[in-house]
């Protein structure tokens, strides 16, 4: 007995959950809740890292004047538990990637890359006022060749992966060899860079599948500051003036390498609005569902008893559950409920539904504010209301595609455009250009009483002109 007072007491059996490792290639799943470690504010300005294969073996090439810099820009950042959920830091190719299967982010991404490319462009004569007709056989066939070619379907993929991961890219095929020795040249677009007939495609190359390879780091005042010299393609090194890239969204010189010398992209974006509106949605839609609650004030001191039946108002726990469970199995507008009138009451407290949609729709409506698309056009929601229109809106909307055309689409498209007369001719024609057609365009009642404005005009100035001539 006096061992059992002096004995060590026992510790506590302290339960151990299983430790699970994810694997290597594993993606979570978007949407799903984790609790991922808080990261360090530097994350957010590491640079890239490819998927392997994508960069020959070695360490990136780069200036090392930046040593050093990515930590003290890393201690200014705030301290945020996840700077990535804020749209501050990248968030990688797959997520983006999984991101843009949901139609929430890739709907706009879509309408803005097919309405930049909807009516497309027509070649111009700038500054040649009597017809050629050799000129003309010219705009034709280089018409033809880039239709050929696909020029207008490939610009097109260029916005969507532009839009969707930050960074897209377009490589021409001239028929050289794949590796290397064959793409590490600086392309010269000019007759002694382009043989003719050297033009066999136009490619869209996914910015998972390219890194850059070095970059100048050292001196602002260079004009390959920040800027790719070259892109390692799947293991193949590509001069940058081979790769026509656009970035929509460019980021300050200290986050380019994060973001792998792209920037964030639209999806990243609308990331915290999308998933304010699938938690709107889905809370609504609960609330729908469960509107109502059944309420059946009976004798709970009775159904709380130990359960020894003493007592005139003791309620058997059991039926009392049976005829819960049974009022619900048997709830329709064609039912009825039998209750005691001395003991028991029924009730319906119902939820006001007024208001959801308004929140509903306001959610919706910030997914849309931030690609500045209208909402009959992402959504096909007509505005409600005597006169209502959409006509302003949509003349915003298409100012705002004219200029992104200008600022991202216009340099890829020049650099094109003369590459195929080079392919075509051996040279560059002068007196061609290109121009976009504009989207808002009338129709043709509107034109035919410009036309009979016009000719009105034209009728005045000839009788005015006559007049003086006889004076």
């Amino acid at each position: 007995m006096k061992h059992w007072f002096h004995r060590a007491p026992t510790p506590s059996r302290v339960r151990r959950e299983p430790r699970v490792v994810p694997h290597a290639g594993a993606m979570p799943r978007f949407g799903r809740a984790t609790t991922p470690a808080p990261p360090d504010a530097r994350d957010a300005l590491r640079p890239y890292v490819p998927p392997p294969g994508v960069r020959e073996a070695g360490a990136l090439a780069m200036d090392r004047a930046l040593s050093g810099v990515h930590d003290w820009a890393g201690d200014g950042l705030y301290d945020a538990a996840d700077p990535a959920g804020d749209a501050i830091g990248f968030l990688g190719y797959p997520v983006l990637a999984q991101m843009m299967q949901r139609a929430e982010f890739r709907k706009p991404v879509e309408v803005i890359a097919r309405e930049a490319t909807r009516e497309w462009v027509r070649i111009t004569t700038p500054g040649t006022d009597a017809p050629d007709p050799a000129l003309s056989a010219r705009a034709t066939q280089l018409r033809t060749e880039m239709r050929r070619l696909r020029v207008r379907e490939v610009v097109r993929r260029q916005i969507v992966h532009a839009l969707g991961f930050g960074l897209g890219h377009v490589w021409p095929d001239l028929g050289q060899p794949l590796s290397s020795a064959g793409q590490d040249a600086p392309l010269v677009i000019g007759p002694n860079g382009i043989a003719r007939g050297a033009i066999r495609r136009f490619l869209n190359v996914e910015p998972l599948w390219t890194t850059p390879d070095s970059y100048n780091a050292d001196m602002p005042l260079r004009p390959d500051y920040f800027r790719p010299r070259a892109w390692w393609v799947q293991g193949t090194l590509v001069d940058a003036s081979r790769m026509f890239s656009m970035v929509p969204f460019e980021v300050s010189d200290i986050f380019k390498p994060a973001f792998n010398f792209g920037g964030p992209s639209l999806t990243q974006m609308l990331r915290t609005y999308v998933h304010n509106f699938l938690r709107t949605r889905q809370s609504v839609s609960d609330l729908v569902s469960n509107f109502a609650t059944k309420v059946l004030k009976t004798d709970m001191a009775g159904a709380m008893g130990d359960g020894d039946k003493a007592g005139a108002t003791q309620v058997d726990t059991d039926s009392l559950t049976g005829r819960v469970a049974a009022m619900n199995a048997y709830q329709s507008n064609h039912g009825t409920f039998v209750i005691d009138r001395t003991h028991e009451d029924f009730a319906i407290v119902a939820t006001p539904l007024s208001g959801l949609s308004d929140l509903q729709a306001q959610s919706q409506e910030f997914m849309a504010s931030i690609p500045g698309i209208p909402l009959v056009k992402l959504f096909g929601i007509q505005p409600a209301g005597l006169n209502a229109s959409s006509d302003g809106e949509i003349r915003v909307f298409y100012d705002e595609i004219a200029a992104f055309q200008e600022a991202h689409v216009a340099p890829v498209l020049d650099r094109i455009f003369r590459m195929v007369q080079i392919h075509l001719w051996g040279e560059e024609d002068p007196r061609l250009d290109f121009a976009f057609v504009p989207l808002w365009q009338m129709d043709d009642a509107q034109q035919a009483e410009i036309e009979q404005a016009r000719a009105r005009i034209d009728a005045i100035r000839a009788a005015m002109g006559a007049a003086k001539g006889k004076s």
